[in-house]
């Protein structure tokens, strides 16, 4: 290894170790601290908490590559240019990119070091949360937690059917309160129009998988075409003291364990394969799958982004000295990172809704800061 790039890894290692520790724990803080104090608060046991808190560790380790990438680098250079060292450096010839290779091989060991960390580590673990989570959650929810759920058609062309728990729900008994079921219309002309409404005092499943319900003291509004206009205006209203199958294809398909929490669907649980053979899959089935596309090259786009920011660090770190040193590496780390996430986050929103394509959209946080690290480049450069 050249003598430039001990300097460089020397002033690298430890503030990249730093900035690993210092944004995990604000990560973790913003997503998991008050979540786990509110399982403490209600009773959840400490061995379980700690069990969560662990397990919820490395999906926050995959996040926190790029933002220690970006201060490793920073102060490394800032450290660099204080001591005056960058202008020997310059002085003997050596242009940026011969300095920075070190930052470039770096960036790509923890690209894919990231990569695979987020493949193999991070769906396990993510999997195991939820499930300990949502056994957490079966004794502790307030009886009067509301619940709503929203069932997608096969297809993934729309919205097939709705339901609202107002009145919660008793663990013990395994019953909701208060339930409302609002089934829609399969009819290309009627989309998004009701079919059937349904509301009843409680629901129980009776069966041994737990997907068979009985509903008890409630009514049914049937939507029904006009014998003389065809059009959709008679609503038939029916009573019932206790019903298994209601009308048009209205139901709850779900276990009453799964009608206890809806969030489960976290994407952090599947690898890059497992995601693009359930994308394989919706498309086979004509569905809309730029949901779980744009999920899947963010598994990619992520990672790369160590790379990028180990250059953005470096061009930036050359100007910290005059502006506070350390001080200013911090902080100037944590703007970038800010706003790197809005882009990033709000990219992955337009492309779930279809204003861009997903690809586009999983990869335009870091289109954008490889358009910011050449013009710092060309700057550092000069």
């Amino acid at each position: 290894m050249k003598i430039l790039d001990k300097l460089v890894l020397k002033d690298m290692v430890g503030p990249f170790i730093n900035g690993l520790f210092m944004f995990m724990t604000l990560l973790f803080a913003a997503a998991y601290l008050f979540p786990a104090t509110d399982l403490l608060v209600h009773g959840v046991a400490l061995g379980t908490v700690v069990k969560l808190v662990v397990l919820s560790l490395p999906s926050v380790v995959t996040q926190t590559f790029p933002m220690a990438m970006l201060l490793g680098s920073l102060l490394a250079f800032g450290r660099i240019s204080t001591d005056k060292e960058l202008v020997a450096i310059y002085a003997a010839g050596i242009p940026f990119p011969r300095i920075v290779r070190f930052v470039w091989i770096s960036g790509v060991l923890v690209s894919i070091v990231a990569f695979f960390w987020n493949d193999m580590v991070v769906p396990p673990a993510t999997t195991k949360y939820w499930d300990i989570r949502m056994e957490a959650l079966k004794g502790i929810l307030p009886s009067d937690h509301y619940v709503l759920h929203t069932i997608e058609r096969a297809d993934g062309r729309g919205v097939e059917e709705t339901i609202y728990v107002d009145g919660g729900f008793n663990t013990k008994e395994q019953t909701l309160k208060r339930v409302t079921i609002t089934h829609y219309s399969d009819a290309p002309s009627r989309k998004g129009q009701p079919d059937a409404v349904v509301y009843c005092e409680r629901a129980t499943p009776y069966d041994n998988k737990g997907m068979k319900w009985k509903y008890y003291n409630g009514y049914f509004i049937v939507y029904a075409p006009n014998a003389e206009t065809g059009e959709y205006v008679d609503m038939i209203k029916t009573e019932f003291k206790e019903c298994e199958t209601l009308p048009n294809k209205a139901s709850i398909p779900l276990t009453f364990e799964e009608a206890l929490y809806v969030g489960n669907n976290d994407p952090n649980r599947l690898s890059f394969s497992q995601l693009r053979g359930e994308i394989v899959k919706g498309q086979a089935r004509g569905a809309d799958t730029r949901g779980m596309e744009v999920d899947l090259y963010g598994k990619l786009s992520l990672p790369l982004a160590s790379l990028i920011f180990g250059i953005v660090g470096a061009a930036l770190g050359q100007s910290t000295a005059r502006g506070g040193g350390k001080a200013m590496g911090f902080g100037m780390a944590i703007f970038i990172a800010f706003l790197y996430w809005v882009g990033y986050h709000s990219m992955f929103v337009v492309g779930k809704n279809g204003g861009l394509p997903p690809i586009v959209a999983s990869f335009m946080a870091d289109i954008i800061a490889v358009i910011a690290a050449c013009i710092l480049i060309l700057r550092a450069s000069r």
